[in-house]
């Protein structure tokens, strides 16, 4: 497939994709960006620079099949919708990002699933307002990395705080938290002290 195909105009991906472009359309370009385009990579075996994903071959780890393209997009859009200070919603827009999410979209309870914590709706339409090059708090990760065999799909997707990035890295998911329990569980026996005081010590 050559071309993005355009869905149509009654999908819940439409919907949500409609409602960024026409409200906040900083932040529908930022997406845009990253989900069509190749980051700038000057170095490896793999050199990029803004290219279409979808025109790479499929072999290339940067590569995005077309069609999974606006589902990604949604999906990235919903999730959007859940970060704090999040906009107020019309009804038929919040519907639709609940058909996409299987869940309400509720402001307020979006976490980066690797570092935990929140992440600000009025931070990323600032970020998409003035960019910045080379420097984003708002990532697209993936459940299993592409350098892990993982693909650009909607599923395998997801947004991520520049900390959670830079922790997971090329790692999946189980094998970050495994790396974070390790560090942890060194950390309550050098110093000698149970879990629970270990945790009121850092976080209380």
């Amino acid at each position: 497939m050559s071309q993005i195909p355009k869905m149509p105009p009654d999908t819940p991906e439409a919907i949500v994709s409609s409602y960024f472009r026409h409200q906040f359309p900083e932040i529908s370009k930022k997406v845009q960006l990253q989900v069509r385009r190749t980051p700038r990579r000057q170095t490896g075996p793999y050199k990029t620079n803004r290219e279409s994903r979808w025109k790479l071959p499929p072999e290339h780890p940067d590569y995005t099949a077309a069609d999974q393209i606006p589902m990604i997009e949604a999906k990235l859009f919903a999730m959007i919708l859940e970060l704090d200070d999040a906009p107020d919603l019309p009804h038929a827009v919040g519907a639709a990002a609940a058909a996409i999410l299987g869940h309400p979209a509720t402001r307020g309870t979006y976490r980066c699933p690797i570092s935990g914590r929140p992440m600000s709706f009025r931070e990323m339409l600032e970020e998409a307002r003035n960019p910045q090059h080379g420097r984003s708090a708002f990532h697209v990760g993936h459940v299993r990395p592409k350098a892990r065999g993982g693909t650009n799909t909607a599923e395998n997707t997801y947004w991520t705080s520049d900390l959670g990035n830079r922790i997971q890295g090329d790692k999946t998911w189980a094998e970050t938290v495994k790396i974070i329990v390790e560090m942890a569980e060194f950390q309550r026996q050098r110093e000698n002290i149970a879990w629970g005081e270990l945790v009121n010590r850092y976080l209380g």
